[in-house]
């Protein structure tokens, strides 16, 4: 579903003159914020990697978009997230092994020396919907749970009854409840191999 036909969706809902396609482009927008809040996906998955060392700095700047780390890692390992404390009492020689996070930078140690790639891999936030063409993963695969999270936004704007505003909460909190549901069945699914019961018979 596109930018265009969920903003339709979302004013037949509401059924307001004055609302309107920017209005409703914002709640639609502030819905999607709210959902990446709560929502890990896989398709939220980002990777930075950092690559023009010149073992005089250790700074990765915190990209755009940024919403949690997954974790920063070398060719040789993963690297670990400590203290202050703990990272300024580290050795400066070798391989980066900690990080911490200061502002909206991490600094790594030992300094990374030139031909390292540091890679970031982490959650980001989608870019906003600005055309009616425009699409992205919330509105191809978790339009009702945007649908609903932006009208639950125009009826607390417009002071619409709170039977409403609370039903429309509701379906949204549902509708990522099951995505995450969904999310976490994904991530569990595989082959499951099980063995003979011991100390039974055949039967």
């Amino acid at each position: 579903m596109s930018f265009g036909k969920l903003k339709r969706a979302l004013q037949g809902i509401i059924n307001r003159k004055d609302l309107t396609d920017e209005l409703a482009g914002d709640f639609i927008n502030r819905a999607i914020d709210e959902v990446e809040r709560v929502c890990r996906l896989g398709s939220m998955e980002a990777l930075l990697e950092a690559t023009n060392w010149d073992g005089s700095r250790n700074t990765i700047a915190i990209p755009t978009g940024f919403l949690e780390i997954i974790d920063l890692f070398t060719d040789d390992g993963v690297l670990h997230q400590v203290t202050k404390d703990q990272f300024f009492n580290h050795r400066n020689d070798g391989k980066p092994a900690v990080f911490i996070k200061a502002g909206a930078s991490y600094l790594v140690k030992p300094y990374p020396q030139p031909g390292t790639t540091l890679r970031l891999h982490y959650y980001a936030e989608t870019q906003p919907l600005l055309a009616d063409l425009d699409e992205n993963v919330w509105t191809r695969s978790g339009f009702n749970a945007v649908l609903y999270g932006a009208a639950a936004l125009a009826a607390d704007y417009f002071q619409m009854e709170d039977v409403y505003a609370q039903r429309f909460q509701s379906k949204a909190e549902g509708y990522v409840e099951a995505i995450l549901a969904q999310d976490i069945a994904e991530k569990w699914a595989g082959q499951t191999q099980v063995g003979p019961v011991q100390h039974a018979g055949q039967f």
